[in-house]
């Protein structure tokens, strides 16, 4: 007979192992970056001001073991103005700017040969993002191929997106968002993060048990699971809600999902069985060395 209690012990157990645990660490390494950028551009000595995770990190979608933060920095209109103004790539002048300031209190900071620039920091790196906001309270950042133009995204939108889903639906989104990155990193499913939380927006959103307790996660994992395999292979394109930006996915992740969909099903099973040892065994299957190990 099912254990509601132990099912849902367990995924909160699961929950909290997935949660990141050197998020001062990585302030405190981003607020001297922020630091020196707001004094060269904006006059002033703020570690906290025009600066903003995005990403999953900033989505809060991120688990323990990222090593990878996206960090949107905002910079004055008359900076825009200037490089929009340049004779030639004024794109790439901009991020050699910014790559010789950071530069100068870390001196690995460097551009990559898929023009992102990225500051690597004992584990961690972080992409650093320059944008301006513009009219409309879109941001506008630079991309550097093909002589350098400018593009127009929202990830601010993105994220408040993000949170109303999860209050509504009592944590749930962010919840999905995280343990669904485990299943991706145990699998090596070909999926980014973006698709992923935008999948699993869509998902909840007409999932009929979007309102109930963690005793229902394991019910969560199937069908999820169950609706990424169902997607159409075919599909190329997806958007982000709240900014509508075109996500592009070239791989079949369904495969995969198909595989996990069931062993979830096998681990259901078990559990209405009561039988928790042996449900365990597939939910580390699906979810890897963050899964409780045995109740």
């Amino acid at each position: 007979m099912l254990n509601k209690d132990v099912l849902s012990q367990k995924f909160k157990d699961f929950l909290a192992n997935l949660s990141i645990d050197n998020q001062e660490v990585i302030a405190n390494k981003l607020r001297k970056i922020v630091r020196n950028i707001n004094q060269d551009y904006w006059n002033t000595k703020s570690d906290t001001r025009n600066v903003h995770y995005i990403g999953s990190y900033g989505r809060g979608t991120a688990i323990k073991g990222i090593n990878n933060i996206n960090v949107m920095i905002v910079l004055p209109p008359k900076v825009f103005q200037h490089f929009d103004a340049y004779q030639g790539n004024g794109q790439m002048a901009l991020m050699q700017e910014l790559r010789d300031y950071i530069g100068d209190i870390y001196s690995g900071t460097y551009i990559h040969s898929q023009e992102r620039l990225l500051v690597p920091l004992n584990g961690i790196t972080f992409e650093i993002i320059p944008a301006f906001l513009n009219d409309k309270k879109n941001y506008v950042y630079p991309e550097l191929e093909g002589g350098g133009r400018w593009k127009v995204f929202n990830p601010i939108r993105e994220m408040q997106t993000v949170d109303e889903y999860n209050y509504k639906y009592n944590g749930k989104v962010k919840h999905l968002a995280r343990m669904m990155r485990a299943w991706r990193n145990t699998y090596d499913a070909p999926i980014s993060g973006m698709l992923l939380d935008t999948l699993v927006l869509s998902f909840i959103d007409e999932w009929e048990y979007n309102h109930t307790s963690y005793a229902y996660y394991g019910n969560m994992t199937r069908d999820f699971l169950e609706y990424m395999a169902g997607l159409r292979k075919d599909r190329l394109h997806w958007y982000a809600k709240g900014s509508n930006r075109k996500i592009t996915s070239l791989e079949d992740f369904g495969f995969k999902a198909n595989i996990a969909y069931e062993q979830a099903e096998k681990a259901l099973d078990y559990e209405n069985q009561g039988d928790s040892h042996n449900a365990n065994t597939y939910w580390k299957q699906i979810y890897g060395k963050f899964f409780p190990a045995d109740y």
